[in-house]
């Protein structure tokens, strides 16, 4: 199957529920770990924790670009995981694996820069005066290019995931469908967050802001993106049947990520 091709796709919601959450586990996990914490390693930096949404890195030993390019890594982690989303949209031939493609490519699309918006308007996340912007004194570079950047990005990515997804819906609720699979996500990032910063312990509070923002909030784009579905004339629907393998290991994945990372991990 092509991204032409004109089957719709009917999925089990709790299918949506378990590519997500491995989507989004896979998402965090990386960006902290193989982004933030591989950066940090061959930069002279000194890892101390892992968490779900946190890496700790001592800069002492680290020039000033290097500690700009340890807090930008992560990002540079879900801009390739986008791209790669992206690719198993375009070259599965199953639907089931195009969906995942399309939740990879959201997800990881709305987190890059919807991170650059939270870090020029809030000033928190990984592009803040702490972080990329380090030692740049300038407002608009520090602040008003990164938002410019951030929504227009953003809004790119809504339209290109909502002319990913348009092609595998049909009939005459496509608008209600691609709402459905957005809303199934959007929570399932929230719900995973949320358990994710209570197992924290001592510091819930600070993760629950870092996480549940980063995951209602950085994935809002979500929500929006039944205004721009456009129907299809599809020949037949395909309705596919639960995969309970996929539902074991997303359960898995989400109980070690929670479970494990959540309290965090010394390094």
């Amino acid at each position: 199957m092509t991204p032409g091709s004109s089957a719709g796709l009917r999925l089990p919601p709790a299918d949506v529920v378990a590519l997500t959450a491995l989507a989004w586990v896979a998402a965090a996990a990386l960006h902290e770990g193989v982004g933030h914490g591989l950066a940090c390693t061959a930069l002279g930096g000194h890892p101390s924790n892992w968490s779900t949404f946190h890496f700790g890195c001592d800069p002492q030993a680290m020039s000033l670009w290097g500690r700009r390019i340890v807090a930008g890594a992560g990002t540079a982690v879900n801009v390739i995981l986008a791209a790669l989303g992206w690719l198993v949209w375009r070259g599965s031939g199953v639907l089931r694996g195009r969906l995942a493609g399309w939740i990879v490519f959201a997800l990881n699309g709305l987190t890059t820069f919807g991170y650059l918006v939270f870090s020029a308007v809030l000033g928190i996340g990984d592009w803040n005066g702490r972080g990329v912007m380090t030692g740049v004194a300038d407002p608009v570079l520090a602040r008003v290019a990164p938002a410019v950047i951030g929504i227009a990005g953003y809004y790119a990515v809504v339209r290109v995931a909502a002319g990913m997804l348009s092609p595998m819906l049909s009939g005459a609720d496509v608008a209600a469908q691609a709402r459905r699979y957005a809303v199934i996500a959007w929570m399932t990032t929230g719900v995973i967050s949320l358990a994710a910063a209570l197992a924290a312990g001592s510091d819930w509070r600070s993760t629950i802001g870092a996480s549940i923002g980063v995951a209602l909030g950085g994935n809002a784009g979500l929500l929006s993106m039944g205004r721009f579905i456009k129907p299809t004339a599809a020949a037949s629907t395909t309705t596919l049947p639960p995969n309970w393998l996929l539902r074991v290991v997303a359960i898995l994945g989400t109980v070690a990520f929670v479970a494990i990372l959540g309290p965090g991990i010394a390094l």
